[in-house]
């Protein structure tokens, strides 16, 4: 006789493929007669045999057609970035008689041309004479910062299939300019290139919910400085490529990088201002430190039933709706 059974799909490479019955459809034929066609439109498989054979076939069909597993893939992306900078220094003239109606000026100056600059950043401290005219000046400034980023995607996916999220903007890049003859600028070529946090995994998970992960992980950002050479903003990126297995529910360390650079810079009269402590006096000194850490931590949590699903759910939920005005940093309070 003829039975039907749902639930499979893609099957038809069974025995010898025979000819297709329709768009989406594949018919085989096996030993004794028994023939399979599968139609992947509808999710079904139709089986011509015998019932002694078909009750066989059955079996084999029961045991296939059961709800693959689920992966939900969280990632913890935190970059923390420290700076630390101190500059400090003292400009200064001065003018006197040398005799014999001659005259000499001395100055120390980080201003090109010997004048000395007004006040700067930080706390300044001029001194002018009678004629308004600034004799000395001294400069002192300490800037700390500290930025941290913290991204969070999430993605669900079936098992053995691959899934990818990009959050992030288009950012435009100025690749070419259209001149004229006559030197003149017509117009000029933008192209747009994505930043942001973009994130590509294929999970594999056998039946003790080990989860294997083939990962790709990159974070492109735009430089806070202007390149000299091309007038435009540099790309920072941090990428990952890599293949881990861990356990559903617990975590991984996927990577981290931690940076470090120290600069110290000193400007003035030769010797003089490499005197121990009186060297401020003739010169200015500049000190910056700056310290990047960054690290990249992943959790797959195996789904194999609809309460799973839904558990998973009601949590995600439930986190938006935490994250309210009142749980943000200094936001009143009712």
């Amino acid at each position: 006789g003829i039975a039907g059974m749902g639930g499979i799909g893609g099957v038809g490479g069974i025995g010898q493929p025979g000819v297709a019955g329709g768009p989406g459809v594949s018919s085989v034929t096996l030993d004794g007669g028994v023939r399979v066609m599968a139609d992947r439109i509808n999710n079904a498989l139709l089986v011509h045999a015998t019932p002694a054979e078909y009750e066989h076939i059955e079996k084999t069909l029961l045991r296939l057609d059961v709800q693959r597993a689920q992966v939900l893939i969280e990632a913890s992306i935190v970059e923390i970035t420290l700076g630390d900078d101190l500059k400090y220094g003292l400009q200064w003239a001065f003018r006197g008689g040398l005799g014999d109606g001659r005259s000499g000026r001395g100055v120390v100056s980080s201003v090109d041309g010997g004048a000395l600059g007004g006040a700067l950043a930080g706390f300044s401290y001029s001194i002018s004479n009678a004629a308004g005219n600034l004799t000395a000046v001294l400069n002192a400034l300490a800037a700390k910062s500290k930025l941290k980023v913290i991204s969070s995607p999430s993605l669900m996916v079936l098992d053995n299939h691959t899934a990818s999220i990009a959050v992030g903007d288009q950012q435009p890049v100025n690749t070419g300019t259209v001149v004229t003859g006559n030197s003149v600028v017509v117009g000029n070529n933008i192209q747009y290139k994505d930043t942001g946090v973009m994130l590509s995994v294929t999970p594999s998970v056998n039946a003790g919910d080990l989860v294997t992960l083939d990962i790709q992980q990159a974070i492109t950002d735009v430089g806070a400085t202007i390149d000299d050479a091309t007038g435009q903003r540099p790309f920072l990126q941090r990428q990952i490529n890599s293949r881990v297995a861990v356990r559903s529910g617990e975590t991984l360390v996927l990577g981290g990088l931690i940076k470090e650079s120290a600069t110290s810079g000193r400007s003035g009269v030769p010797v003089l201002s490499s005197i121990p402590v009186l060297g401020a006096l003739f010169g200015s000194h500049n000190e910056s430190a700056n310290r990047t850490e960054l690290l990249v931590v992943f959790t797959p949590r195996v789904l194999r039933d609809d309460d799973d699903a839904r558990a998973i759910s009601r949590e995600l939920r439930d986190r938006m709706r935490g994250l309210t005005a009142e749980s943000l940093p200094g936001a009143p309070a009712r």
